[in-house]
C-alpha cells in the first residue's frame, strides 16, 4: 500500500471560467477565490492531497490564472524536487492540439505527455473549487479492494437540488450502473426517495484505462470532451467503475449562493471542518499583517482576519479577511468582506459579499434596499449582494 500510493499523480482541474461566481471571478480563477477569511478555495484540494501523502500534483490552469499561480508560489513552495515531489501549473501545452482546454477530459488528455513521463499507476482527478476534507488513501484502498478500473467519489444530495450534478445509480456492490450528467429530472436512491447520489467530480482511474478512454473520446467529433457528459457514461458500460460514497461535509462552490452559504457554515463553535486541526492542517499563504485592532464595538460569531481595524462598528455572523477596516457606527451582518476593504462610518452591510479594496461610503446601505442595490450590484437568487473588486460610489 505504501509503495503503491506513491505512484499516484494528482491532476486538479482549475481551468473553468467560473461565470456563475462573477464578479468574484472577474480578475481571478475560481480556485483562487478567497474563502473563510484566510484561505483560497484551492487550499482544500491541495491540503487533502498533501495530508493523504500524494506529493505529485499538476494544476490544469487556463483562465485568469495569475492570482492562482501567485498564491501557489507564495504559499505552496514546500515540496522537495530532489525527492521527485512537486506542484506544477500546466496550461494547455499544444502537444496534442493547438487549442485551449475544451473540456475536463480534454484538459487531462492534453497533458498525456506528463502522464507518460511520470508513468503513475493511478491518476486522481480533482476539482479546484470544492470545500471538503477527505483522506484520498481511503478512496485508493476502496479502489484496490474492489479491483476497480475507476472510482467516482459520490455524495448524497436532495433530489430537488441534484439537477446541477451528475446523478449516479449503483448496484448492491456499489458498482455504477447509470451515470446521467445534470438530468432535468434526477432519480432518487432506492432506499432514500428524497436523496440522490451525485458525483463530486473527483475520480480515481487506472492509468491505462483512463488513457484509452481519453483517446477514444478525443476521436469522437460529437463529444464535448467532458468527464461527466462523455467519458464516464461510456466507461461504465465497458469497465469496472465503482462509487465511493463520501459522507462528510462537501460543498461545490459553483454559484454565489453556494459560496455564501459555505462560508457561513464555518461560523459558530462547531464548523463542518476544523480549520485548526493539527492532524489535518489546511495550508495557505499568510500575508504579513499585524495583529487585528479593536478600539470599541461589538463582534459576535464572526471570523476576523489579521490586520483588521474595528473602530467602533458592529459585526455579527460575518467573515472579514485581512486588513479590513470597520469604522464607528458601521454595521456588518451575514457578510463576507475581502482584503483591504473599508466600511465607513454609519454604513450598513447585510448579506453581502464585498470584494477586495472596496470603500463603502459613510451611511451607505447594502442589503437593505433592493432597488438601490440592483442599480449598483449583482444580486443572487437568494438575495446575496456582490460588490466587485475596487468598487467606489461615483
Amino acid at each position: 500500500m505504501e509503495t503503491f500510493y506513491k505512484k499516484v499523480l494528482v491532476m486538479i482541474l482549475c481551468g473553468g471560467k467560473g461565470e456563475r461566481l462573477y464578479p468574484l471571478t472577474r480578475d481571478r480563477a475560481k480556485p483562487s477565490v478567497p474563502f473563510a477569511g484566510s484561505y483560497r478555495i484551492i487550499d482544500f484540494s491541495l491540503s487533502n492531497s498533501l495530508n493523504s501523502g500524494f506529493r505529485k500534483i499538476a494544476l490544469l490552469t487556463q483562465y485568469k490564472s495569475l492570482s492562482l499561480e501567485r498564491h501557489i508560489l507564495q504559499g505552496w513552495s514546500i515540496f522537495h524536487p530532489e525527492s521527485n515531489e512537486y506542484i506544477i501549473s500546466l496550461p494547455a501545452q499544444g502537444r496534442v492540439s493547438e487549442h485551449w482546454y475544451e473540456g475536463t477530459a480534454d484538459a487531462v488528455l492534453q497533458n498525456i505527455y506528463t502522464i507518460q513521463q511520470e508513468n503513475p499507476d493511478v491518476i486522481l482527478v480533482l476539482s479546484g473549487d470544492h470545500v471538503y476534507r477527505a483522506d484520498y488513501r481511503k478512496v485508493l484502498k476502496f479502489f484496490l479492494d474492489k479491483k476497480a478500473e475507476a472510482v467516482v467519489m459520490t455524495h448524497t444530495w436532495p433530489v430537488a437540488e441534484s439537477s446541477r450534478f451528475g446523478v449516479i445509480g449503483i448496484d448492491q456492490d456499489h458498482r455504477i450502473i447509470n451515470f446521467t450528467e445534470k438530468p432535468k429530472k434526477p432519480f432518487a436512491l432506492p432506499w432514500s426517495p428524497e436523496q440522490a447520489l451525485i458525483s463530486m467530480g473527483v475520480y480515481l482511474f487506472s492509468t491505462p484505462v483512463l488513457v484509452k478512454a481519453l483517446i477514444k473520446d478525443a476521436r469522437n467529433p460529437k463529444s464535448s470532451h467532458d468527464f461527466g457528459k462523455d467519458v464516464l457514461p461510456l466507461l461504465i458500460k465497458e469497465n469496472q467503475v465503482y462509487a465511493y460514497i463520501f459522507e462528510d461535509y462537501w460543498q461545490d462552490i459553483g454559484t454565489i449562493d453556494a459560496y455564501w452559504q459555505a462560508n457561513m457554515d464555518f461560523l459558530g463553535a462547531n464548523p463542518p471542518i476544523r480549520l485548526n486541526d493539527p492532524a489535518w492542517p489546511i495550508r495557505t499563504y499568510k500575508p504579513q499583517y499585524p495583529s487585528s485592532y479593536l478600539s470599541d464595538g461589538e463582534i459576535q460569531n464572526s471570523i476576523i482576519g489579521e490586520g483588521c481595524q474595528i473602530l467602533g462598528g458592529i459585526i455579527h455572523n460575518s467573515i472579514l479577511s485581512y486588513g479590513v477596516t470597520v469604522e464607528e457606527g458601521a454595521v456588518v451582518e451575514e457578510s463576507i468582506i475581502f482584503e483591504g476593504t473599508v466600511i465607513r462610518k454609519g454604513a450598513r452591510v447585510k448579506k453581502a459579499i464585498i470584494d477586495k479594496n472596496v470603500i463603502i461610503p459613510e451611511n451607505f446601505t447594502i442589503g437593505l434596499e433592493s432597488d438601490q442595490d440592483r442599480c449598483y450590484f449583482k444580486m443572487s437568487p437568494n438575495g446575496v449582494r456582490v460588490v466587485p473588486k475596487g468598487w467606489r460610489l461615483e
